[in-house]
């Protein structure tokens, strides 16, 4: 399927649209970070701090894959670890509400297990959702994560505490995966709609 998004380092110029969005409680009543508003001069130092190259985490803008380029949101990795060969899948904000279904989300996580995998080299990827939110849920095990377990009341947010349910993807399934062709997009979508009938639900 044609890529819809593509990804490159922050500019400058984004800035006034994550201002808008860090800052809308809507789109970040459900992630597992804490949820504050912050001010412009934040926002401004926080993306310039992220534009440097970091061998620990990396944040990646995400804009569409067109003339324009425009940004729609952002995704980052982090707790990049060598040693034990791990990172943490450090979340998704789409900003756009035109990008905000099935096949942006897949894409994105499409680019992220490949670069964890492939450019890396890593052995595992860990990820972590509110159990409250099902696309994140959804996404991952349609991906092959295997659920570890469920962080009782681990977040607190929206006036109340939420458990936070842990999953992880290693290489050698990564790779068995792929080899099957498990990982194109017709198969993942597939999967997203068995998973849907059966209770967990993928934002459309």
């Amino acid at each position: 399927m044609k890529k819809i998004i593509c990804f490159r380092t922050f500019e400058e110029s984004d800035i006034d649209s994550l201002y808008h969005w860090m800052n809308d409680d809507e789109l970040t009543k459900m992630t597992v970070g804490l949820s504050r508003k912050m001010s412009r001069e934040e926002i401004t130092n926080w993306v310039r701090n992220k534009i440097p190259h970091n061998p620990y985490e990396v944040f990646w803008a995400i804009c569409t894959n067109d003339d324009e380029q425009r940004l729609i949101g952002y995704v980052s990795l982090s707790k990049i670890h060598y040693i034990n060969s791990c990172a943490q899948f450090g979340g998704i904000l789409i900003g756009d509400p035109k990008y905000q279904g099935g096949v942006a989300w897949i894409q994105i996580y499409q680019f992220v297990l490949e670069y964890v995998f492939e450019r890396l080299g890593l052995n595992r990827l860990g990820g972590r959702a509110i159990t409250e939110h099902p696309q994140t849920i959804t996404m991952m095990e349609s991906l092959f994560f295997d659920k570890e377990g469920v962080e009782r009341q681990s977040v607190f947010k929206n006036g109340r505490y939420y458990d936070v349910q842990t999953h992880a993807l290693l290489k050698n399934d990564y790779f068995k995966h792929k080899n099957a062709g498990e990982y194109e997009f017709s198969s993942i979508m597939k999967r997203i709609a068995k998973l849907s009938l059966s209770g967990n639900k993928l934002n459309k």
